[in-house]
């Protein structure tokens, strides 16, 4: 098995200086987060990123960005910004040989956006990212938003099912966010639905009033979630996701807390 964080843990540092300490806390993976990439070396990001990853003996998956984009918003001008950001990740990916690429759904302006309308624009923009990752041999790995966000479309296993066969993409990977299920029971449902497309996993725990919180401090069950996860056969990324701003420290032990999960 693998572990890894994000980057965005020290976003206010440059991203070598996030990369190394990563590295210092015996993580595999970097995540590293475009928005952030691109706030640092916004010409020829690749280039510096595959370097600085090479000093550090570290290995990468991407995550797609998530600041203001929306892949299937109503306003065009926006979508189609969007969707170019996300090839332009892919393509980032593709030359600094990632893993894979995390990828956002999109989701509604509100409640009052006819949900049909809306679903057929998120196959259209997610078709083209399915597309892109296809033509070039990156691994996308769609991930469940939050499940009480009702402005968000794709939350469970049942929402999964719905773009695999909406998008003719049998061979959909997933990014499972245990935050994001905010209910130990039902992650369990979603890894037994689609355990083996599920291809990486961000770790963090969650209680009914607050996400992405660090591994015992909420209430999931983590060490069943794993288990579950190991009868699937996962072999993928266990992907760190808390918040712990620039304390490497906390990063350290999240990584001790991360493999005492399977002990």
């Amino acid at each position: 098995m693998y572990f890894g964080t994000t980057t965005m843990v020290f976003y206010s540092k440059p991203l070598e200086e996030a990369i190394a300490a990563i590295s210092r806390c015996g993580y595999d993976y970097a995540e590293l987060w475009m928005d952030q990439v691109w706030r640092e070396f916004p010409e020829r990001p690749a280039d510096s990123v595959r370097a600085i990853l090479d000093r550090h003996g570290m290995k990468a998956t991407v995550h797609c960005p998530i600041m203001d984009v929306n892949i299937a918003s109503p306003n065009i001008g926006i979508r189609n910004e969007s969707i170019r950001q996300f090839l332009d990740c892919i393509e980032f990916a593709q030359r600094i040989s990632a893993r894979l690429v995390v990828v956002h759904p999109g989701r509604r302006f509100s409640l009052k956006e006819p949900i049909e309308a809306h679903w057929q624009t998120q196959v259209e923009a997610l078709r083209c990212a399915f597309d892109k990752g296809a033509s070039l041999g990156v691994t996308l790995a769609l991930e469940n938003m939050e499940i009480d966000k009702e402005i968000a479309s794709v939350r469970d296993y049942p929402d999964m099912l719905r773009v695999i066969d909406d998008c003719g993409a049998p061979d959909l990977k997933i990014t499972l966010d245990t935050a994001h299920m905010r209910d130990t029971q039902a992650i369990l449902r979603f890894i037994e639905k689609l355990g083996p497309r599920i291809a990486h996993v961000h770790v963090s725990d969650a209680t009914d009033k607050a996400l992405h919180l660090r591994i015992g401090r909420g209430t999931l069950d983590l060490p069943q979630i794993a288990r579950a996860l190991e009868g699937q056969q996962f072999a993928g990324v266990y992907s760190l996701e808390t918040y712990i701003p620039g304390d490497e420290e906390a990063l350290a032990e999240e990584r001790h807390k991360l493999a005492g999960l399977f002990a």
